[in-house]
């Protein structure tokens, strides 16, 4: 025998275990009997104990059964295990005392794996095999996932599907996917910029068709031969710019000053008419004194205020009468200076609120400064490192860090797990707060760009300091000029009186023997002036008086249709100023637009190829899922409960109903089997086992499928253990059983070792598994207690020996 074998154990103050025995086990068969609580499940434990370094069955009952191996009143012991391959020995070893076993050699962690699971049956399992894998669960974790898992070499196909699980869930592939979650917020960034920008973009464009249609608007009004439009606006500037109306106010503000002479002369003249001329003489003296004495007393401030009037209302005709000049100038420059204080005030309120606004671009500028910095310290991986960190704790074990190996029973501050989860903690904290930093540093870019819109906006507008001096300037004559006036008015009024009155005496004294012909040259004068300005001349017998005021209103009717127009040319050069500017802002948010428009479509294809990648991961998860689904079912159903049924129906060959495993037609990415019957005969399948099988057949089933197990996997170990294994089969059952164990041992080279406590029973599978030919053995050990109540082990040994007698008889 090549293969490995138990060879010997030794044992010392071991559970029942009193003192030191020694059990010899080189054989293929070893039968071992004893009393109840002579220590056949203390022996086999101690064969669990010294290759795995545990007992599993006692694990699950108590956790903290290590202290319960020492027997009682002992203060040591041991097991010691020997092997033997070919001519190798080697031994395993655990040591006893009071605080527990401690393992000294062991095989690894695969082999005892498999020991544990598809080599040792012991006897506090065999009743509950069945609902263990029945409830063991989906997880790979499970029982009957690793064993799946291990038969059919799904270990690939398994990390491949783990691998891919996270691409299912957005969620992970965020956390997991450096740079995916930084262009989901790139995205949603770039889109919110390029909503404002559109619509402040559609607001200039309406800026300048609101601007375009008031200029056409005043084109057509103003009768300008020139097409409206933003590409010609040089064109509408040029006929705007023409002086032509300008030129035509000037001549007739002349013309009606002219009239206005012509008519005070018609008017002197018929005043004078019917005076005495003695008594007009005298008068004119007066009069001449009394306004000589108003002109040495106001004439220099009246001079001087009309020259400040005129200088600031230079495009306005103002009459020479003082006091209607002081009525018509008041009246002009409270205008004046209201529109000149509007628009210092808005001049003002412009520069406070751009120096506002750069002051609240600057605070906007440092706060995402300061993100950007906060941004940089925070490592842009820190949801990966937590998610790592947070799937690393279910591998932690104790206070040993399974990364640097450090003892944290050694570190004062907490135990290796609250540290890690500490780290976790702060690692979220950190990809939360990075978060939270990206939309906050969204929110602060869209206002720095509001602010600069709104800076440009005022800075177009914006008057320079010379310019609000100069208003200020004008606004401050205005109304020094308007408080002389008023201080002056009733002295005006009383110059005019008296000025009139002067002129009056003066043009009777030398017009009253010339009337008549004063008044015929004032006819020919006004009707050569009506022909001048293209009117009907006087007619025959149309007075003075009708005649002046019919050309009075033809001017004034002239002068409001030429002030009209000047008004509109003001207006059309303020809507091309706001037409030239909203085109200027519209041109860069085009500008900003693309670029916006351009980022968004990088980050936008970069989530396209990341979620092709996604799709394309997904694809191959799933077709590893149908992979793995195809060879789960086809190993269930073609090996392992075809192999089941077979012992089965051997041990148990009267029982109709078969246990066996089914596996869901769904996808087996969680392996979830259940335990059925079906009959022999076929037809649907029945219930559990639990509720078709006797406790005979129940027992039969498990003992089946535990040795189905051991046989489906690749033969690591050669040994089948087996503890009081027939514990409620009949003589059939048992016939069939030890003619299946003979099987085992003397066609499969299993090395089998079954611990009875009926001694018909151990007489009979002795007889049943002696040894049959040459290099086959046996071997029997049975416990009992010495007189002082220590473990006695005896051994006996049987090998094969031909059967002279019946040779003899042939």
């Amino acid at each position: 025998m090549t293969e490995r074998i138990l060879k010997s154990l030794d044992i010392t103050n071991f559970r029942s275990i009193r003192g030191h025995i020694h059990a010899p086990l080189d054989a293929k068969v070893v039968l071992l009997h004893g009393e109840n609580g002579a220590g056949k499940t203390s022996v086999l434990s101690a064969i669990e104990l010294a290759l795995t370094g545990k007992v599993q069955s006692m694990e699950r009952a108590d956790p903290g059964y290590e202290k319960q191996l020492l027997y009682r009143s002992a203060t040591e012991g041991g097991v010691i295990l020997q092997t033997l391959c070919g001519t190798q020995e080697e031994g395993y070893h655990a040591a006893l005392t009071a605080d527990g076993a401690q393992s000294i050699h062991a095989l690894n962690k695969e082999l005892a794996t498999f020991f544990r699971e598809r080599a040792f049956l012991p006897q506090s399992l065999l009743g509950q095999l069945l609902q263990i894998y029945q409830d063991a669960g989906s997880d790979a974790a499970s029982p009957l996932a690793q064993f799946v898992g291990k038969l059919l070499g799904l270990d690939r196909l398994d990390a491949l599907e783990a691998g891919l699980k996270p691409l299912v869930d957005v969620r992970n592939v965020r956390k997991s996917v450096d740079g995916w979650l930084a262009a989901e917020n790139e995205k949603s960034r770039v889109e919110a910029l390029l909503s404002d920008h559109r619509k402040s973009h559609e607001a200039i464009d309406g800026e300048v068709k609101l601007a375009i249609d008031e200029l056409v608007r005043i084109c057509a009004s103003l009768e300008l031969p020139v097409k409206v439009a933003e590409d010609n606006l040089e064109d509408v500037t040029a006929a705007l710019a023409d002086s032509a109306d300008a030129d035509a106010f000037a001549h007739l503000s002349d013309q009606q000053r002219r009239l206005a002479a012509i008519r005070r002369e018609i008017d002197s003249a018929q005043v004078a008419t019917g005076e005495n001329p003695g008594v007009t003489a005298i008068g004119a003296d007066e009069a001449s004194k009394r306004y000589g004495l108003w002109e040495a007393e106001f004439g220099e401030r009246f001079a001087t205020a009309r020259q400040r009037a005129e200088g600031l209302l230079v495009d306005v005709s103002l009459p020479s009468d003082p006091s209607q000049f002081a009525d018509e100038a008041l009246e002009r420059l409270r205008s004046e200076q209201k529109q000149l204080g509007d628009r210092v005030s808005q001049a003002r309120t412009d520069i406070e609120r751009h120096t506002k606004a750069q002051d609240e671009r600057d605070v906007a500028n440092r706060q995402r400064e300061t993100i950007d910095e906060e941004v940089a310290r925070l490592s842009a991986s820190a949801g990966s490192l937590a998610s790592t960190l947070a799937e690393l704790t279910s591998f932690i074990d104790g206070e040993i860090c399974p990364v640097c190996d450090r003892d944290f029973d050694e570190v004062e501050g907490g135990t290796l797990s609250e540290h890690v989860h500490g780290k976790v903690r702060i690692l979220s904290a950190s990809a939360e707060r990075l978060l939270t930093l990206g939309r906050t540093r969204s929110e602060a870019q869209v206002t720095i760009e509001r602010l600069d819109r709104e800076i440009e906006a005022i800075g177009s507008r914006k008057l320079t300091d010379e310019a609000i001096a100069d208003l200020d300037r004008r606004l401050s004559a205005a109304g020094s000029v308007i408080a002389e006036l008023e201080g002056l008015l009733d002295a005006l009024r009383e110059g005019t009186n008296l000025r009139a009155a002067d002129v009056a005496a003066r043009r009777a004294v030398t017009d009253a023997q010339s009337r008549h012909v004063s008044l015929a040259a004032s006819r020919e004068t006004l009707s050569a002036f009506a022909i001048s300005i293209d009117a009907e001349a006087i007619a025959e017998g149309e007075t003075f008086h009708a005649a002046s005021s019919r050309l009075e209103q033809m001017l004034a009717a002239s002068a409001e249709r030429l002030e009209g127009r000047l008004a509109l040319r003001r207006r059309g050069n303020d809507h091309l100023a706001v037409a030239r500017s909203a085109i200027a802002r519209r041109e860069q948010a085009k500008t900003r637009i693309s670029a916006d428009a351009a980022a968004w479509q990088r980050a936008e294809d970069a989530l396209g190829r990341a979620q092709l990648l996604r799709d394309q991961g997904i694809a191959i998860r799933n077709a590893v899922d149908k992979v793995r689904s195809g060879i789960i079912r086809r190993e269930f159903n073609d090996r392992l409960n075809l192999l089941w049924r077979d012992l089965f129906v051997r041990l148990a060959p009267g029982e109709p109903f078969v246990p066996a495993f089914r596996i869901p037609a769904a996808s087996t990415q969680k392996l979830q089997p259940k335990l059925i019957t079906q009959h022999r005969d076929g037809g649907e399948a029945g219930g559990t086992p639990g509720a078709m099988l006797s406790a005979g057949n129940l027992n039969t089933a498990a003992l089946t499928l535990f040795t189905a197990l051991h046989l489906s996997v690749p033969k690591e170990l050669p040994w089948l253990i087996l503890d009081d294994p027939v514990q409620s089969m009949d003589d059939v059952h048992i016939a069939h059983f030890a003619a299946l164990l003979r099987t085992l041992s003397k066609e499969h080279g299993r090395q089998i070792m079954i611990a009875v406590h009926d001694r018909q029973l151990f007489e009979y599978l002795k007889l049943e598994l002696s040894p049959a030919f040459q290099d086959d053995s046996l071997l029997t050990l049975e416990l009992s207690r010495g007189p002082r109540r220590d473990s006695v082990c005896v051994a006996r040994r049987f090998s094969f020996k031909e059967e002279t007698a019946l040779l003899a008889a042939a």
